[in-house]
């Protein structure tokens, strides 16, 4: 790769962090939004600071080929991230307000937990920090990349923005018992007496066997 496609692909970065804020914009004030959007969100600026402070000084000093093939490497992995965080976000934002949330957990669970805003976001972080510490950039100073340390480190303790479990979704009428796991399920719907047993069984002729 090219030292000019690898400027292109930071500034594709740097658009889907554009993207990502914009996005975040849009839902902020959705009920029940998860506080690992707020926590991821208030990390872009750090993310793409970093990214403009990293073009400039390649800019001006250029790249030889073996630090071009180490860059290239981190930046395609950390412009993936930044396309499925605006990816994630666009989704969340086209649903109404009502299902915003529940949308957004769903489509985790089918793409994979590393695919929540808040794992997204520390992968980010984790390959800016990566390639200002490259030594063919030092971009930034020591006080920079202790704030790239400190905000992968808070973002490592924000609780999941799609906590792991079954979700289940119903339209119906009426009452919905689930039982997702081993042990034992009682249920007792309105008045009257209420029958344990280890095994039942269902005919034409029903008997309980204890």
């Amino acid at each position: 790769m090219s030292g000019f496609e690898v400027m292109g692909l930071i500034s594709a970065t740097i658009s889907c962090i554009d993207a990502s804020a914009q996005l975040y914009t849009a839902i902020q004030n959705t009920s029940h939004l998860p506080g690992a959007f707020k926590d991821a969100a208030q990390r872009l600026p750090l993310v793409k600071d970093t990214l403009v402070t990293i073009e400039t000084r390649l800019n001006k000093t250029g790249l030889d080929k073996i630090a071009n093939e180490s860059i290239s490497i981190v930046i395609k992995g950390c412009k993936e991230k930044a396309e499925r965080l605006a990816d994630i976000l666009e989704q969340v934002a086209a649903q109404s307000e009502a299902t915003r949330i529940e949308k957004y957990r769903l489509a985790v669970r089918r793409l994979g937990k590393e695919n929540t805003v808040e794992v997204l976001m520390t992968g980010l972080l984790e390959d800016v920090h990566l390639l200002a510490a490259h030594d063919a950039v030092r971009a930034v100073g020591d006080d920079k990349m202790d704030e790239l340390m400190a905000a992968i480190k808070e973002l490592s303790r924000v609780p999941p923005s799609a906590p792991a479990g079954p979700v289940f979704t119903y339209q119906g009428v009426g009452d919905q018992m689930n039982n997702t796991g081993s042990g034992t399920q009682n249920i007792n719907k309105g008045a009257g007496q209420m029958n344990s047993a280890g095994t039942i069984y269902v005919g034409l002729s029903s008997s309980l066997a204890y």
